[in-house]
């Protein structure tokens, strides 16, 4: 079982819901991740880009939520050291 939600939510304690998680976090995140984790993220990235195909053309802020999580975890996995 992935732990990736876990370290996710554990990385977000103390910030409010408009603060980003900060690039440490992310590396420390990525060095707590193993192959399931690997796995999911992949899956989350498809699962977005599948996604975005049915967004509305006029709705650009969902877009750019889509787009922005879909950086989020392909440079997750380039701290991994897993090309997206």
């Amino acid at each position: 079982m992935s732990k990736l939600s876990a370290l996710i939510d554990e990385a977000r304690i103390g910030l409010s819901i408009q603060q980003a998680i900060p690039p440490a976090q992310w590396d420390a995140i990525a060095k707590r991740c193993g192959d399931r984790e690997v796995e999911e993220i992949k899956e989350r990235i498809d699962a977005l880009r599948a996604e975005l195909a049915n967004v509305e053309e006029w709705d650009g802020d969902t877009q750019d939520e889509i787009n922005i999580a879909i950086s989020r975890f392909s440079r997750l996995l380039a701290l991994i050291g897993v090309n997206p």
